[in-house]
């Protein structure tokens, strides 16, 4: 979770909010909130159909991938 929020800040996350301790990091992309846990649940707020969510997701995938991929390796 520190990497992801370390990540998340090198990039220039808009509002940026990370808890280690509830593991969690919350932030702003493209005018929704986006709230990553350490469970791995994704939870966006303001999402309007099933196809723009699965849009958003990859956004997100790929903002992150650098931190996802040290965690598999």
């Amino acid at each position: 979770m520190e990497k992801l929020c370390d990540i998340l800040r090198e990039t220039g996350t808009k509002e940026l909010k990370c808890s280690l301790n509830l593991g969690v990091a919350r932030f702003e992309l493209e005018g929704k909130s986006v709230m990553l846990y350490k469970s791995g649940r994704v939870d966006i707020r303001k999402i309007q159909t099933t196809e723009e969510a699965r849009i958003f997701l990859e956004k997100i995938i790929s903002l992150i991938s650098k931190a996802l991929s040290d965690i598999s390796s």
